[in-house]
């Protein structure tokens, strides 16, 4: 059973990397920034064991998505996960400018090395959820919810479908034009891939 039906079924709180499936390189710091990675080395030398803490916010109107995938991130290739503390709004929340969405709290040399990748998250993923969104809105102003089916294939590399889709989910999106996108939310047919639908 998929992990998405296990979470709307209220089973499990929420996403793992089972679904996520990062790259085990993040452990090597291969997608930081190398400034984060001389910043931990500093840290660790000269100002071990002293706890920071790190928060997260949008500037605009959205719709928060990226939190699930983040704490499994941080749970997945942080020193000492379950000594940091995490504090998080939900994929899905409406958040307005400026509103923390998420805080993590601990040793810097444990976590600050993710700072790049937790901000990519969630900007990606917020802004997939916010878009679709806008146009699942926009297609039901004629008092009718015109079903809207996510393309996101055609204007993006490959390799970000997965994440997308769930997004596209997360924003309201029933239907996604391939089975990659389809990959958390579980489905594999394209029975709701019709042309009655508005793509985007």
């Amino acid at each position: 059973m998929k992990e998405i039906t296990l979470k709307l079924n209220g089973e499990i709180k929420r996403l793992t990397n089972e679904t996520f499936k990062f790259d085990e390189r993040i452990k090597d710091g291969w997608f930081s920034a190398v400034y984060f990675l001389k910043t931990r080395e500093i840290v660790k030398k000269y100002r071990p064991g002293r706890a920071v803490t790190m928060q997260f916010f949008q500037k605009e109107h959205a719709v928060l998505c990226g939190t699930d995938e983040v704490i499994a991130l941080i749970k997945t290739f942080a020193n000492n996960p379950e000594q940091l503390e995490l504090r998080s709004l939900e994929d899905g929340d409406k958040i307005k400018p400026y509103e923390t969405v998420f805080t993590i709290t601990g040793n810097y040399e444990d976590f600050g090395y993710l700072e790049g990748i937790i901000d990519g998250i969630f900007a990606r993923r917020t802004s997939v959820a916010t878009n679709v969104y806008n146009v699942v809105k926009a297609a039901r102003k004629s008092g009718f919810q015109k079903p809207v089916i996510f393309m996101g294939d055609r204007d993006d590399h490959f390799t970000q479908q997965a994440g997308d889709g769930y997004a596209a989910f997360i924003g309201g999106s029933k239907a996604q034009a391939t089975h990659a996108m389809n990959e958390v939310v579980g489905k594999r047919d394209g029975d709701d891939a019709t042309c009655s639908y508005t793509a985007f």
